[in-house]
């Protein structure tokens, strides 16, 4: 990943949009679909049913964010090339509509390995912290049977509830929330670039085989990710 200061990255970024407008249109189908696909989902009461659909959109995501990505890679290669006229660069920007349904057979399956790795090690995140949290945080002795049951209680029975507390418990529960959402918001910063990383691989590397760049897709788009990172510390912060 190109190492770009990061003063007028936004600025970059919006100059890249106005002059690929044509990004925008599977963007906008893909809403259209999903907006659908969710209003089913949420009204489906089958669960095999509801399995299927929430796979469908799952895949249906993967596929689109691979081809959408790969336009975008696209377009920025498109940015740093030198054209005769503007004419070459709107034909140049149009053509970029044909590289969705390549850039989705490419990418589908290390976008769908990296999004598997990702929620894997995110749940063995926050597995590990909270049994780590049990041996130096407060426990805050809550019967979380009847706290589950609280989702579906009024706003009157809710602070009802709450209100029972004691201070310790609250104090309890406040260095828990404090805890959790760090190590969540760590993992969030650390990973920010994962997945625009996954489609800027160099193929003459040793990884070069699409076997191998499947298999590493995660960790190579990982350490990327994490160089970027730290070579553009403050305009990551800001991004947050």
């Amino acid at each position: 990943m190109n190492s770009e200061n990061n003063n007028n990255f936004i600025q970059k970024a919006f100059e890249l949009t106005k002059d690929n407008i044509i990004l925008a249109q599977p963007l906008i189908i893909f809403l259209i679909i999903i907006s659908f696909t969710m209003t089913g989902l949420a009204n489906q009461t089958n669960h095999i049913a509801y399995v299927v659909i929430f796979t469908a959109n799952v895949l249906l995501c993967t596929a689109f964010f691979s081809g959408w990505f790969y336009m975008i890679k696209k377009a920025v290669k498109n940015a740093n090339r030198e054209f005769k006229n503007p004419q070459e660069k709107a034909e140049a920007s149009l053509a970029l509509g044909r590289e969705f349904f390549p850039g989705v057979g490419e990418y589908f399956l290390p976008v769908s390995f990296t999004i598997v790795t990702y929620f894997v090690v995110y749940i063995l995140l926050l597995f590990t912290s909270y049994k780590a949290g049990m041996y130096f945080l407060p426990n805050p002795e809550l019967d979380w049977h009847k706290l589950m049951s609280m989702g579906n209680a009024s706003v009157v029975e809710m602070q009802k509830y709450v209100a029972s507390f004691s201070f310790e418990q609250l104090r309890a529960i406040n260095l828990w929330m404090l805890y959790m959402l760090g190590i969540a918001g760590l993992f969030t910063f650390l990973t920010m670039f994962l997945f625009p990383a996954v489609f800027d691989r160099n193929k003459t590397g040793k990884m070069a085989g699409k076997k191998d760049f499947i298999l590493y897709a995660p960790f190579m788009a990982f350490n990327r990710n994490i160089v970027f990172i730290f070579k553009n510390f403050f305009g990551s912060v800001g991004l947050l």
